[in-house]
């Protein structure tokens, strides 16, 4: 028992919905970690997982050959603040450069003409200007000796800064050493003993373009400054380093980054793990909610397969090329962290649309897979299935199609040879040809008459049998075969309704013989039964518990008989075999009436009737059975209406029916439909104390619509309304009375 209930919960569908979300949290974890990796190692070119030590990364290098540069442009290049100031570093052609290009000065026929004075205030004219450039000329010449001089001095305080920078930001490195001397051995700048130098592990010594390295790599480093000044420079860093500078902060983050990933691999990991688990789940439930259960498809099965798989793979395509695009965007673009959010969150959500779309297109075939429908959902499948139908028999036969088809092509054949044939003057084929066409069309002609005519007799058939006239046969003989199985199936339909009327007819009359039967049968003994007990109720028995069982089944008796008679009455306003003899009847009075012959049980049940009728309103009804309509009702208050209560009867007209309504408040709650008390054997007071066999609301109903009247019922709360609605009496009809029997 534990394990079917178990099976069970498999299919569930909160399961379901648990096992897709595992899934998609399982794709958004995946997600995070790869960005999380993705982000934190591409600052790293991904060093951090091709390296073992800090010492071993690009990163480490690049800065390591900062520091280098800097050593060697502070103290062999540079030397000084005064020299910079002097312009000795000043390169006259990187100078007049960038002069240029920060002014928008292009070369051309007037700086080949001309060239700048040494003072840098002027300008010397080697060649004739030509004169459609005089005044290009000038502009460049006032240009020159206005800002010229004060860009060579900003240039220089540029170089200055840059100095200064670069000595301010090699004071910083408390890990990074050097020792600089010349050709003679001499100290130049440093900031530990070279000796110092030699002792540490990561060290290195360059000399013109010669290397001693312990670092593993500058065999092939070169700086043109170093090798033409001829000094030698030692360098080293401390291992292990200490803290406070950008080696160590740098060498932390790096073994960070290098912690993480065990990390982010597991949850990877996990992810992947999840999302495999919960998608074979979900592919192995798909459209059942039981093991082995009838399976229940979903809107995007209605695609075929073919379509479907097609639409898939362009899906994938498309979503490849746009996760490559994106990708590419975020790793070349990470400098600009505000479109590298935006381009990782449309990234996130592309995939959780790839996701949603795998997921459904996975547990579609699932399902179409279950339902053993694959192939059956195809396009093929289907341009095959309505190429069966049309040979199936059906329709109309599939060799109409070919033949209409051959038919045209027949006379599309025989007009170009007979327009061939008076093109090229040949009269006698031209003649021949249209000789052929001609009994060739006549022969369709008649074909299709008798195909046509066939048609006729089948609508004929049709059109009887609408009728009723079910006598009516259809020779299938003199039927084409082109309407073949169409004639077969108008016989059939012909032959269906000819026995359903058989039968519909044997079960009426079999009804009405076994109410006549049942109730003659019932009503012999029952007469007895009542005799006897009257005579018993006469006897002087002198026995109070012998009166009590005498009087006790005196009235079970009659309540029986009254019973018996309701039924076969009912029965036979059912089934419409009572006659119905309309007349002109005033609704008012008869309800009157109805009032007055029930007037005693109304006083002792204590209720007081209110009718509202402000026309004379006349109906085109039956007046027995419409009596017999209003005793069941106001008897229906008598009983289940609330003792010393009001009872509220309106009787108008509407459109061409006259309407009453009877409204009165149960006794007790009404806790069924207005249907189901209208039921046979129903009644409003569910513990069946009260008299009544359940039959009046029906027997009311069955006798409304026997006149073309209509009967119902409306509950609200313990409010009852009761609603009767007849035909009006119309005077042109006091001439022509007709009277209807149903059978």
């Amino acid at each position: 028992m534990a394990t079917k209930s178990k099976k069970t919960r498999q299919y569930l569908t909160r399961t379901k919905i648990f096992a897709a979300m595992i899934y998609f949290i399982g794709v958004l974890t995946l997600y995070l970690s790869s960005m999380i990796f993705l982000n934190i190692s591409q600052n790293w070119q991904f060093q951090a997982v091709a390296t073992n030590s800090y010492y071993e990364t690009q990163n480490f290098r690049l800065r390591f050959d900062k520091l280098l540069n800097y050593v060697i442009n502070i103290s062999i290049f540079y030397k000084d603040e005064n020299s910079i100031e002097a312009g000795e570093h000043l390169s006259r052609e990187d100078l007049l450069a960038s002069f240029k290009n920060y002014y928008g000065v292009i070369d051309g026929v007037i700086t080949q003409s001309t060239e700048v004075n040494d003072t840098y205030d002027g300008l010397i004219v080697k060649n004739t200007i030509p004169e459609n450039l005089k005044n290009n000329f000038e502009e460049y010449k006032t240009l020159v000796e206005t800002r010229l001089s004060q860009y060579r001095n900003m240039y220089i305080q540029n170089q200055l800064e840059v100095y200064r920078n670069m000595k301010r930001e090699l004071n910083d490195y408390e890990n990074f050493f050097y020792y600089l001397e010349d050709e003679s051995g001499m100290k130049i700048a440093g900031n530990i003993s070279k000796e110092g130098i030699s002792n540490m592990t990561r060290s290195i010594i360059l000399e013109g373009g010669f290397s001693i390295d312990n670092l593993g790599y500058y065999k092939e480093y070169h700086n043109e400054v170093l090798e033409k000044s001829g000094c030698k420079l030692y360098a080293a860093v401390r291992e292990p380093l200490f803290p406070g500078d950008a080696f160590y902060r740098e060498q932390e983050e790096f073994y960070m980054i290098k912690r993480s990933y065990p990390i982010l691999i597991g949850i990877s990991m996990i992810a992947c793990i999840a999302i495999i688990a919960s998608l074979l789940y979900l592919i192995r439930v798909a459209g059942q909610k039981q093991r082995g259960g009838e399976i229940e498809y979903m809107v995007v099965d209605r695609i075929y397969n073919d379509i479907h798989i097609i639409l898939f793979l362009i899906f994938n395509c498309v979503a490849s090329m746009a996760t490559l695009m994106l990708c590419s965007i975020i790793l070349y673009n990470s400098t600009y962290y505000l479109w590298t959010y935006i381009f990782s969150t449309l990234l996130g959500a592309l995939l959780i649309v790839y996701s949603t779309v795998w997921l459904s297109f996975t547990t579609s075939l699932s399902r179409q897979i279950k339902g053993k429908r694959f192939f059956s959902n195809t396009v093929v499948a289907a341009i095959l299935q309505k190429i069966s139908y049309l040979f199936s028999g059906k329709t109309f036969c599939g060799w109409i199609v070919f033949l209409l088809m051959g038919y045209g092509m027949a006379n599309c054949i025989m007009t170009i040879f007979l327009l061939s044939a008076i093109f090229y003057g040949n009269t006698s084929i031209a003649l021949l040809l249209l000789l052929c066409i001609l009994l060739f069309n006549g022969t369709a002609a008649a074909f299709c008459a008798r195909a046509l005519g066939s048609l006729t007799k089948v609508m004929i058939s049709a059109k009887e049998t609408s009728k009723g006239n079910l006598a009516y046969e259809l020779d299938l003989k003199k039927i084409s075969p082109s309407f073949k199985n169409f004639a077969e199936d108008v016989a059939n339909i012909q032959s269906g309704f000819k026995r359903a009327v058989e039968e519909a007819v044997k079960g009426e009359r079999m009804k009405a013989e076994l109410i006549t039967n049942v109730s003659h049968d019932l009503k012999t003994p029952l007469t007895s039964i009542i005799t006897y007990a009257d005579l018993l109720k006469k006897e002087e028995l002198n026995n109070e518990k012998a009166e009590e069982f005498v009087n006790v089944l005196h009235d079970k008796s009659y309540r029986l008989k009254q019973l018996i008679e309701d039924l076969i009455e009912a029965s036979k306003a059912s089934s419409g075999n009572l006659t119905v003899t309309k007349e002109k009847i005033n609704l008012k009075m008869l309800l009157i009436q109805a009032i007055g012959e029930l007037e005693e049980k109304i006083e002792k049940a204590g209720l007081i009737i209110k009718i509202n009728c402000e026309e004379e309103t006349n109906i085109y009804a039956d007046g027995r059975h419409m009596w017999r309509i209003l005793e069941n009702l106001i008897s229906n208050i008598i009983k289940y209406s609330m003792e010393n209560s009001r009872v509220y009867v309106d009787i108008f007209k509407m459109d061409d029916m006259g309407v009453l309504i009877i409204k009165n408040i149960s006794a007790t709650s009404i806790d069924i439909t207005p249907e189901q008390l209208m039921d046979r054997f129903v009644r409003g007071d569910v513990s069946r104390t009260t008299e009544g066999s359940g039959l009046g609301l029906s027997i009311a109903k069955s006798l409304s619509e026997i006149q073309n009247g209509k009967f119902e019922i409306n509950i609200d709360g313990d409010l009852f309304k009761a609603i009767v609605m007849m035909p009006i009496w119309i005077e042109k009809d006091t001439e022509e009375i007709e009277q209807t029997t149903e059978q």
